[in-house]
């Protein structure tokens, strides 16, 4: 296909920069450059959030960190086949972690904002992706190659491991959604004096 000149690439409708932040879906290889895109940005913050997880030196955290890298890398399998409730959990990690830093009074760096307008928008595309249904079953359609590392990572793997751990994966994120949601609303109470500070609780 790359010699005749029909790459996936060429056939795509939107330029890189809308693919990222507003993609459209209107056929195979948009579904198939969106579900790519969306694995790799996955896995990429998965192993920034373990990074920062193991750079804070803290038991705690480095636990924390690594159960959330965990299901941003599964999580990653399930946006590459078209998942968008697995997109959405990802989503509202991320977000749910950027306000309990602004709770905090820590507010997110720039780039930490742009990463959740990405996955604000892997979820559009994800959402989309399953919605797309080819005009006839014998419609043309892109390969899944499996000729370097990058390609069995992304086109083979989340074929085979995404229905295995699909369960634990929304088992283990929407855990971790919800202790998230508490650990805010606590963090909102001590903020509001309804819940008295650890320290004030010192004798």
């Amino acid at each position: 296909m790359q010699t005749l000149g029909l790459s996936q690439e060429s056939r795509r409708s939107d330029g890189r920069l809308k693919s990222i932040f507003w993609p459209t879906v209107e056929n195979a290889w948009d579904v198939d450059a969106l579900g790519r895109q969306g694995f790799w940005l996955c896995v990429i913050l998965a192993g920034f959030q373990l990074a920062l997880a193991v750079a804070s030196r803290n038991p705690f955290m480095i636990v924390s960190g690594a159960a959330v890298s965990l299901v941003f890398l599964i999580g990653a399998m399930g946006v590459r086949e078209k998942n968008w409730p697995a997109a959405a959990l990802l989503f509202s990690l991320f977000s749910i972690n950027i306000l309990y830093s602004v709770a905090s009074f820590q507010f997110p760096g720039f780039l930490t904002i742009v990463a959740d307008c990405m996955l604000l928008s892997n979820l559009r595309a994800a959402f989309l992706a399953s919605e797309w249904r080819p005009a006839a079953e014998d419609e043309d359609k892109p390969m899944r190659f499996n000729d370097t590392i990058g390609d069995k990572l992304s086109d083979r793997m989340p074929a085979r491991a995404w229905p295995v751990l699909r369960i634990p994966f929304f088992s283990l994120a929407s855990l971790l959604l919800l202790l998230s949601i508490a650990g805010l609303g606590f963090l909102l109470l001590q903020s509001f004096g309804l819940v008295p500070h650890a320290s004030a609780l010192q004798p």
